[in-house]
């Protein structure tokens, strides 16, 4: 496995053991001026777009998603939130494409691109990671 499929495949188990057990409700609080476990996880969705672009696969967010959870946006409307199991199940449908396509690309401007978009997932699931303790919930990385 080439060190960038390690980036991602690392990526999707801290996800898998880090939403466990945060209900989509929970997953809505924005909490101490920070963004909910919801937008961010919406969020790496909708940049996963890049990723699979890059890859030349089509994309898994559409883009009523951007509204909600591109960069920038600051107090969405977490009433029209996808559902966080919704979420969880676009991100988890995207990886086998993202893990074989990563094993074709040679260019290494593509490859700077993909490993920073690697980076932003590793970012945000750390925010994650946090939000889920401000939660109550016991951290998840062990």
């Amino acid at each position: 496995m080439l060190p960038i499929q390690k980036l991602f495949s690392s990526n999707e188990r801290v996800l898998k053991v880090t939403l466990e057990g945060i209900t989509h409700e929970e997953s809505l609080k924005e909490m101490h001026n920070c963004n909910s476990v919801n937008w961010i996880l919406g969020h790496i969705v909708f940049i996963r777009n890049s990723v699979l672009a890059q890859l030349g696969l089509p994309p898994i967010a559409d883009e009523s998603m951007k509204e909600i959870y591109a960069r920038g946006v600051i107090h969405p409307d977490l009433k029209k939130a996808v559902l966080l199991d919704t979420l969880k199940k676009m991100y988890l449908d995207s990886q086998p494409g993202i893990i074989e396509g990563l094993e074709k690309i040679k260019e290494e401007e593509a490859l700077e691109k993909l490993t920073n978009l690697g980076f932003h997932e590793a970012y945000h699931l750390g925010q994650i990671g946090l939000l889920r303790k401000m939660l109550g919930k016991e951290g998840a990385i062990k």
